[in-house]
Parts: structure tokens; sequence; C-alpha cells
């Protein structure tokens, strides 16, 4: 009986609300943790997603274009390097890029569904 009334209030949508300010208070915490040069990079990256960020952006379609996302990246490189054979640091914005694309993804579908 327990699991029935469990599993019940987990399928009322009030019930499944997430607070998105709390979401985004933790992920500036955790954030702050980022070595100096990542949290550097992490701006630039979440100053171009802003770019993104209109309806029917790229960065909202079912399937992200891979070119797109990496020239986002390779912008971002190129600003921050002068060795253009570091590839860690490329790798490291592309990694950055990648996860802040979905955390603003996450947030656009969740935000769909209520309105």
């Amino acid at each position: 009986m327990r699991e029935d009334i469990l599993r019940q209030r987990m399928m009322l949508p009030e019930l499944q609300l997430v607070d998105e300010a709390e979401l985004d208070e933790d992920r500036e915490y955790l954030m702050q943790m980022y070595p100096a040069k990542a949290r550097l990079i992490m701006v630039m990256v979440e100053d171009e997603c802003d770019k993104l960020e209109y309806e029917g952006s790229p960065m909202f379609a079912t399937y992200p274009d891979k070119e797109t996302i990496l020239g986002i990246s390779r912008g971002i490189f190129r600003k921050v390097t002068y060795d253009q054979n570091d590839a860690t640091l490329k790798q490291l914005i592309d990694v950055l890029v990648c996860n802040e694309m979905y955390v603003r993804r996450n947030r656009y579908k969740r935000r769909r569904k209520f309105f």
C-alpha cells in the first residue's frame, strides 16, 4: 500500500517541479571550485551560449549540429591561447561547451512542458 501511495505522488506534476533557483545556486557553487583558467573559459562559454538562447536556435535542435558546437569551441580556444597545439585545453573547452548546452537544453525542455 505504501508503495502505491509513493507511486501516485511521483506521478503528480506539482511534485515533479524542480526548483531551478536551487539548481542554479548549486551549480554556481560547484563552478567556484573550477581552476582559475577554467572559470575564465566558462565565462566565455556562457557568453557564447547566451547568444544561442533563442527560439529555433541550433542549440535546442533535437540533434544539434556537431560543427556548430565545435565552431563555438574553436572560437573560444582562439581567444584563450596562443599555442594552437594545446589539445588538452581544446578538449576542456569542448567539454565545457557541451555541458553548458546540456544544462540549457534541459532547462529549456523543463520550461516548455509548463507553457
